[in-house]
Formats: C-alpha cells, structure tokens, sequence
C-alpha cells in the first residue's frame, strides 16, 4: 500500500461511473430543483475527470486501465446526460437538445469505441487525443450550461439564455468530434497515412504542384518553352 496514491486515477474514475446513474435516477423526474441537483453531480463528475487525469501524470500512474476507461467513463457520461435533455421537454413541448445532434455524437462515440476494439486485437490501448480532449471539454460545459438552460445573462444589453450557449457550444464540439474521429481512423486504420493534418499537408502539397506544372514557366523558375520559330513562347 506504500503507493496506494498511484491508484487514486482508477478509484475516481470508479466513482464518475456511479455517479452516472444516480445523475439519470434525478433527471428522471425533471423539475427546477432535480435540474439544479444534476448540474451538482454532473460538476462533481467532471471534477473527477480532470482530476484523475491529473494525478495520473503526477505520479506516474498512467496505466492501460486508465487510457481505456477513463475515456470510457466520459462517453458514457455524455451519452447518459444528452439522451435525458433529449427527453426532458420545456413548457411548449420543445426537447432541450434536437436529437439529430445526439444521434451524430452517439454515432461517433460508438465508431470510437468500435476502432479502440478493434486496435485491442494487437494489444493496443489508443489514448485520446488532444482533438477528443477538447471536444469533451465543450462537451461537458454545453451539457451543464444546458441544465441551466432557463437561466439568462445579459451581455453588451443583450439577453442571453443558457440553452443558447449550450446548444453552440454543443454544435462547436460536433465539429470537433468529428475531426477527431477521423485522427483516430487514420491512425488506427491506416497508419501509414499519418494524421488528418499529415494527409491535408500531403494533399495541399500535391495541389501545389499540379498548379505549378500546369502553368509553363511557374515552376523552379523555368524559362519559357521555346515557340515553333524559336522564340519564347508567347512572343
């Protein structure tokens, strides 16, 4: 037990995973009061996210358990709280997330989820990325600023709602995801591609050149071609 603090990361990710469900048991009935005490619990998980991945590079204590569920324990998380706004209706019948935006998230989740699988096969555990990190950032505040999705600010004389903020912030990290997801297939897929940026460096590079050989004397500072008489062409 001398390094009993290397294995804090698992214990908290352990506990974001209960607190999942009693976050759902109170959205269940969702009143005012059961709205705020799951923007509580909801803080409280997203507490333990950042701070297992804190202690994990503090001490060392990284480990192929944590790369896999720590990651694991936020999709589900995220997929928990947007399935329960999809359900959860305002005063005119309008849900608090439009279900198009969760189905692509749960489908990228999901295909995420399916290449981590997939690269397990080889005994590969994939890390997320700086690109995922990001998008379950935005994730999460979009998801709590829309738990508070009657409140309002006021910016610049403007009357601002939380839902606002929470919807953008949700469409933003869709962006985000998805770029992502894309990292992750290339580099689990087809490796020898390299990342997104590689392969848009590859083919901006190769539009480069295309332009460059289709315009006589563009490229490395060539002379004109001669013309059929002998002069430059163009003369």
């Amino acid at each position: 037990m001398a390094n009993w603090y290397k294995q804090l990361p698992n214990w908290l990710t352990f506990v974001r995973l209960v607190l999942i469900p009693v976050f759902v048991a109170v959205l269940l009935e969702p009143t005012r009061r059961s709205l705020n005490i799951a923007a509580v619990i909801f803080v409280l998980a997203a507490i333990t996210d950042y701070a297992d991945g804190w202690l994990a590079r503090r001490y060392k204590a990284v480990t192929d358990f944590g790369k896999l569920f720590d990651p694991l324990a936020d999709k589900i998380l995220v997929m928990a709280a947007l399935v329960m706004l999809v359900a959860v209706r305002d005063d005119e019948c309008r849900s608090f997330v439009p279900g198009w935006i969760v189905v692509l998230i749960l489908a990228r989740e999901l295909w995420i989820t399916g290449l981590r699988a997939f690269a397990a096969r080889d005994g590969s555990v994939v890390a997320a990325k700086a690109g995922g990190k990001v998008k379950s950032f935005l994730q999460m505040v979009s998801i709590l600023a829309l738990l508070l999705h009657d409140y309002s600010f006021h910016v610049w004389g403007v009357r601002l709602t939380w839902q606002f903020v929470g919807l953008n912030l949700l469409v933003l990290s869709l962006a985000f995801s998805y770029v992502s997801a894309v990292d992750y297939s290339l580099m689990i897929l087809a490796p020898s591609k390299g990342t997104l940026a590689d392969v848009t460096r590859r083919f901006r590079s190769e539009l480069l050149n295309v332009a460059a050989d289709g315009e006589p004397g563009a490229a490395a500072g060539q002379e004109p071609p001669p013309s059929e008489n002998g002069g430059p062409a163009g003369s």
